[in-house]
């Protein structure tokens, strides 16, 4: 009936606006005068703007003779007709739905009444752009949607009943199968407005909306009308009864983004009624009982008691946590081998609505269990959750301190919170000791930061309880020492929290002996190591801080260094290279001694102006001009040029070969670094000093001419991007200057002067910009001075740099070369993201031109610029594209697409028809992925992908290169409606195969493999299957090469075509399904089985649901892995692993130890699985070694195998103290599955009733129970290795684990908690 009632409205809208059309240019007043109607003449949805002022009588009247009412009658039939005029602009439709909800805003305080066929056309409006590409659209068509029911109503009150017509819509906007942000807000509008007089939102309906809170587009408006219903049907236990059951299902779904979904939105909607929430609260807490006997999650249980805490009504919401949930969950929660489930236990008992609430000791006991056991997190993000959690129980314990103390109460109330902060801060002290990993030590960095240096404890209103702690706080010298020595650390984030501390009045030291200090601060300064050049600055920034009277004189002992070496190196510059004449070292403390220079003290003191303009920058400029030769000219690797080794040394000798490479990057990374410090102090005189009378513009343009050198000519990524900090420091102190028009700064350089000068550089015959294939800093420095631009310019230099750039035709290719990667670095700027979105077609027109010449560095750069343009216009995918086709996430609707870019839906068809006088088909690579991208857009009729789909099929059909005829199969499939579909199967189906060349078969099956994918579960898979059988049955596959024929046996078991053994072994014949694999020859020599099998077995090792377990098949895949090589071998050893019977007299234990001894010699990745294979069939026939080596494995692929071994050993009893060996090197594991997967495995030998105990405590377990294991991990790592002559340091091969288990005296604690 709806149906019918569409067909209606269309065949209205049509005729109405056949009329509007014929008559708008003849309307005239009943006095012959020209009507106000014939401004809707114009071309401009500017016409409507009269409906934003106030409304005035003559709206309401008539206009000329034939519009009754100019608002009714000429308004919005003029509004309707611009919108099927302009549905294509996104800004005209903006402005049109804006003007119509407007009018129906003014209708409905007038309480006008619109005839029927009037709402049908409004209604139409709505159902057309509820789903819009722009949301404000889709906004507006609710509003007028509301609107209209509200006059409907209006009307229908007269009679007193609901009308047929409102019924209708209910129903329509039910049973319509869009799923659209718009519908619903229409839906919950509807029930809204006519909640009294409308029948209640159907069961099916209510599980519909449960199941969309899995879509994070219609989450929140779902959420709004799920509680809509619930509040609606409060006093209708068996709708309430459906919520419950819905609500319980949705909280255990498995389906995570379900969970999230009712946790995130759906509760705190249902928690803005107060007699909901009632309901809810109820119904949470019965479902909350069952978690004890564990029938609910973890997560689930611990999510619903932090909701219950935070929503609670009764007793001044002063109820803790354990009124909600039982201790021993949050307990077993804790201390649990996952580790969000952790981090939810933590958030719940560090939480709590009112921050005077006290914390129990009890709790407090907690929190230092999980403190203790949660040093070592990896990642920042849950690091920075715990230190969450730790605030909010420093805040609690300040209020309550401050309470207590206001108040007069008893001190010793105290005592519970001042031994937890002084436990916390020894507990942090203590894991600042030797072998501690970066986790644990910036941890405990950070938590005595919350401790000495935020307002936690402490803040302007409330510092009773911190001055009463503050005598106690204060640390040991010995403790403080611990924290100077972390300047010293490899980390620099450590560095710098450990100098925050150090700079506190708490960490004052009394009798440090500062020049002994400095003196060993200068030993690091002479080292070439490159971590003493970091470690070093921060010592140094500690000594100034401690002593700022030293400045000036360390400041000349740096300089006075500088010269030396730098004399040094202009008299023999390989001594750059060398222990006596590096220099970086000391730039780097240099700038450190510049960072302590302020503009006041410059001033005072004539000895800082002096040091700076007569040694320092002289300096840096020799340095430059020393260095610049290597660092302009080379690659950041080093690596001496294979056509210079035989001058450089003879290449017969090795050592001395190797000893010239080594030389050879220590030379370059010698003065790259140099070149980097150069680039920072110049940063660091431009930030602080620039503009003021301490530097002479000659030194500025000076300082200029370094970076304008660097960013266009040097060669050195890593020199580059030294450059361009300072340079955009420079460019806005720069455009600073020009907008204030200041005299004294009016000779310095311009950077829109820059800008013109870069553009006759390029079109230049004789230009010295870096002929590199990504144009080296260039496109740094345009950028740089782009992004700096006063936003009071009007993005004037933006304007002419894109002009420019995009008029790229008929340049050399040099020129479109730096072109192209100018516009690819302006694209890639996040802070030029708006700015440039309009440039963005013209630029891919700029592509598809490039993808034509002749010049491979042009085709080159203009591929690299379109791949940043498809970031630009889908999004930056989340993850790695494995396939043809990107996420969904990624890809828009064709409607969306050519909205934004109208001019590319015309450009993509030229392509097609160029594309066959063009030699290359990038162009055509570029078109393919374009609209892989897309997605039809059915509701739209405009921009239609339909017309894609022949000159995609006729591309497909001729493409010579195999890849882009697999990429032009997958994307004109994507593209495909059900209808298109069906017309290509009838095609497929139509067409004389005998006929067709080899590729065109290719393309043909390619199409089909994707339609079956596709449209799986769809009719269309009988087409499929019938076209198979007609290739089968007519042979039509014996005519085809093997390639196609292989195809067809993918394109069988995609379909799960029943097809006989026989069948397949004749279809096979020789090499069919060999000529997938690149290696196919090699393993045809190598394999005596059949080729038939050696595709058998990969398939069933593929396959997530097939296992063999017939004797026979066992038997078939031992006699195969006799006579294979490795590819067959892994497929079968995989099988048999996945096999779930162990028929141990099949297989031949002594071959197998012979089979192994052999990967053992090869070191083939084989030898895992045949060694998990000989311990499931013999618990007995395992090796250490080869255990361990497994287990110490960065492949996290080979540590889940020895995870496997691990288990399968563990079920045959009682462990052994060499596999505690093993089970304490996974626990310490970089990779947190492989840890918490082992603490699956053994948590039970801890406590048998914890399913999973956290990896940290199982770790202290067995140091504690099992001494040799502690002496094992110690003797394993290679800690202590600390050499003062190495250029590079080495990366350590495990972060994560530590030579001894720190903090294990916590482990009775833990232990009693768990009892």
């Amino acid at each position: 009936m709806m149906d019918a009632l569409a067909v209606v409205v269309d065949q209205v809208n049509l005729r109405c606006c056949d009329q509007v059309k014929c008559k708008i240019c003849c309307r005239m007043t009943v006095n012959g005068e020209k009507s106000r109607c014939d401004s809707f003449n114009t071309l401009s949805t500017s016409c409507f703007a009269f409906l934003f002022q106030k409304p005035t009588e003559d709206w309401f009247q008539t206009c000329c003779t034939e519009h009754e009412c100019f608002l009714v009658d000429a308004c919005i039939p003029a509004i309707l007709l611009f919108s099927q005029k302009y549905s294509s602009n996104a800004g005209a439709m903006l402005n049109i739905s804006n003007a119509l909800a407007r009018l129906m805003v003014i209708l409905k305080e007038e309480k006008w009444v619109l005839k029927e066929y009037e709402e049908d056309k409004l209604l139409d409006f709505v159902c057309r752009f509820w789903d819009y590409v722009s949301e404000a659209v889709c906004h507006d068509c609710v509003s007028i949607f509301e609107s209209l029911m509200n006059l409907h109503l209006t009307r229908c009150m007269s009679n007193g009943c609901l009308s047929l017509w409102a019924k209708n819509v209910g129903r329509f906007l039910t049973d319509l199968p869009s799923s659209c942000r718009g519908r619903y807000r229409c839906i919950l509008a509807y029930n809204k407005i006519v909640a009294s007089s409308s029948e209640v939102l159907t069961d099916n309906f209510c599980k519909e909306i449960y199941s969309s809170l899995s879509n994070s587009t219609l989450v929140a408006v779902a959420s709004e009308l799920i509680a809509f219903d619930a509040v609606q049907n409060l006093d209708n236990s068996d709708r309430l009864q459906l919520h419950s059951h819905l609500l319980r299902a949705s909280l255990q779904s498995p389906k995570k983004a379900i969970c999230s979904a009712v946790q995130k939105r759906l509760l705190p909607e249902f928690s803005k009624n107060s007699v909901l929430l009632e309901w809810v609260l109820k119904e949470l807490k019965i479902f909350q009982a069952d978690s004890v006997y564990g029938t609910v999650s973890l997560e689930t249980s611990l999510y619903i008691a932090k909701f219950c805490l935070f929503h609670q009504k009764r007793d001044g919401n002063i109820q803790e946590w354990t009124s909600f949930i039982d201790e021993s969950i949050v307990i077993s929660a804790l201390l649990n081998a996952i580790g969000q489930i952790r981090l939810m236990a933590w958030s719940l008992i560090c939480d709590h609505p009112k921050l005077a609430v006290s914390i129990s000791s009890r709790q407090l006991l907690l929190c230092k269990c999980f403190l203790a056991t949660n040093m070592t997190e990896q990642s920042p993000a849950v690091r920075l959750t715990i230190l969450s959690g730790l605030k909010k129980i420093l805040i609690r314990i300040r209020e309550n301190g401050q309470n207590i103390l206001k108040s007069g109460s008893d001190e010793n109330e105290l005592n519970p919170y001042v031994n937890f902060i002084c436990w916390l801060r020894d507990f942090c002290f203590q894991n600042l000791v030797q072998y501690a990993n970066f986790n644990r030590r910036i941890m405990a960095l950070q938590m005595l930061e919350y401790l000495f240096l935020e307002n936690y404890l402490v803040n302007n209103d409330k510092d009773m309880f911190f001055k009463f702690l503050s005598s106690k706080l204060k640390p040991t010298e010995e403790q403080i020492y611990h924290v100077i020595r972390c300047l010293d650390d490899s980390y620099q984030i450590c560095q710098i929290s450990a100098l925050r501390l150090l700079s506190s009045s708490f960490f004052e030291i009394r009798d440090f002996n500062f020049d002994s200090y400095f003196a060993e601060t200068k030993q690091q300064l002479f080292s070439i190591r490159s971590l003493f050049t970091l470690t070093s600055s921060y010592r140094l920034r500690f000594y100034l801080k401690k002593n700022p009277d030293s400045l000036q004189s360390v400041f000349q002992y740096l300089l006075n260094l500088c010269k030396d070496r730098v004399k040094l190196i202009s008299e023999d510059f390989l001594m750059i290279a060398s222990n006596q004449g590096f220099v970086y070292s000391i730039l780097s403390a240099v700038g450190v001694a510049l960072e302590f220079l302020d503009f006041q003290s410059a001033v005072k003191n004539d000895w800082c102006v002096t040091l700076v303009n007569h040694d320092l920058l002289p300096v840096c400029f020799q340095i430059s001009e020393l260095v610049s030769p290597i660092v302009n000219s080379m690659s950041p690797e080093g690596f001496v040029p294979d056509d210079h080794v035989n001058i450089i040394v003879d290449v017969n000798d090795s050592k001395k070969l190797k000893d010239s490479a080594d030389f050879c990057q220590a030379l370059l990374a010698s003065c790259w670094r140099s070149h980097k410090y150069v680039s920072a102090i110049f940063y660091i005189i431009i930030t602080k000093w620039l503009g003021n009378s301490i530097l002479s513009s000659e030194t500025v343009r000076c300082i200029c001419n370094y970076y304008w050198r660097q960013l266009t000519e040097c060669k050195h990524s890593g020199a580059v991007g030294a450059s361009v900090e300072g340079f955009e420091a420079l460019c806005a102190k720069l455009w600073s200057f020009s907008l204030a028009g200041i005299p004294e700064f009016a000779d310095l350089p311009q950077p829109d002067a820059w800008i013109r000068q870069i553009i006759d550089l390029i079109d230049s015959k004789e230009n010295m910009l870096c002929a590199t294939r990504r144009s080296a800093g260039l496109p740094h420095l345009i950028a740089s001075i782009l992004t700096k631009e006063p936003v009071i310019n009007g993005a004037q230099c933006l304007k002419t740099t894109m002009i420019f750039m995009l008029k790229n035709k008929g340049r050399s290719y040099k020129a479109q070369v730096h072109s192209i990667n100018i516009m690819r670095a302006i694209f890639l700027n996040s802070r030029l993201s708006e700015a440039v979105l309009c440039y963005i077609e013209p630029a891919m027109n700029v592509c598809f031109a490039c993808f034509g010449s002749s010049s491979w560095t042009v085709r080159s750069a203009a591929s690299q610029l379109f791949a940043v343009l498809i970031n630009r216009m889908f999004g930056i995918p989340r993850s790695m594209q494995l396939s043809l086709h990107p996420d969904e996430k990624n890809r828009l609707s064709s409607f969306e697409f050519f909205t934004r870019f109208p001019s590319l839906y015309d450009l993509l068809h030229l392509q097609f028809y160029e594309n066959e006088k063009c030699v290359s088909q990038l162009g055509m690579f570029a078109v393919l992925v374009l609209l892989i991208h897309l997605f039809p857009s059915p509701r739209h009729n405009i921009y239609s992908l339909a017309t894609y789909i022949l000159p995609l099929l006729k591309f497909s059909l001729s493409c010579r290169s195999m890849k882009l005829r697999e990429l032009s199969a997958a994307t004109l499939i994507s593209i495909c409606e059900v209808q298109d579909a069906h017309f290509l199967l009838k095609w497929i189906s139509n067409i004389d195969l005998i006929s067709c060349t080899q590729n065109e078969i290719c393309a043909i099956i390619l199409m089909l493999l994707e339609l079956a994918v596709a449209f799986d579960g769809c009719e269309l898979q009988s087409c499929i299957k019938s076209i198979i059988k007609r290739v089968k049955n007519d042979k039509h596959f014996k005519r085809w090469c093997d390639y196609n024929r292989f195809l067809f046996l993918t394109l069988l078991l995609k379909t799960r075509y029943q097809f006989t053994a026989l069948f397949a072994e004749k279809f096979v014949l020789s090499d069919a399904v060999l000529v997938f694999r690149p290696l196919a020859k090699w393993i045809a020599r190598e394999v005596e089985v059949t080729p038939l099998r050696l595709e058998f077995w990969r398939v069933l090792s593929n396959s997530t649901t097939m296992k063999i377990t017939e004797i026979e098949m066992i038997q078939l895949a031992v006699q195969d892995i006799r006579n294979s090589g490795p590819f067959v071998q892994h497929y079968i050893l995989t099988l048999l692993l996945n096999s779930t019977t162990t028929h141990s007299a099949l297989f031949d234990t002594g071959f197998l130890k012979h089979f192994l001894h052999e990967l053992m010699k090869t070191r083939q990745s084989n030898r895992h699985l045949a060694n998990l294979l000989l311990i499931k069939l013999n618990h007995n026939e395992w090796c250490f070694d080869w255990l361990y080596s497994s287990a110490v494995n960065e492949d996290q692929k080979i540590q889940a195998i020895a995870i496997q071994a691990l288990e399968l050993l563990l079920k045959r009893g009682t462990p052994d103290i060499q596999l505690y060996k093993i089970i304490v090197v996974l626990l310490k594991s970089q990779n947190e599955a492989i840890r918490e997967k082992a603490a699956k495995l053994c948590s039970h030998m801890v406590n048998r009733k914890t399913a999973a105990l956290n990896p940290e405590i199982l770790f202290w377990w067995f140091a504690q129970y099992y001494p040799e294991i502690e002496e094992f991990i110690s003797q394993c790592g290679n800690f202590g290795n600390n050499e003062h002559t190495r250029l590079f340091d080495a990366c350590v091969s495990n972060p994560y684990t530590e030579a001894v288990p720190i903090c294990s005296e916590h482990l009775s604690s833990v232990l009693q908690l768990i009892s």
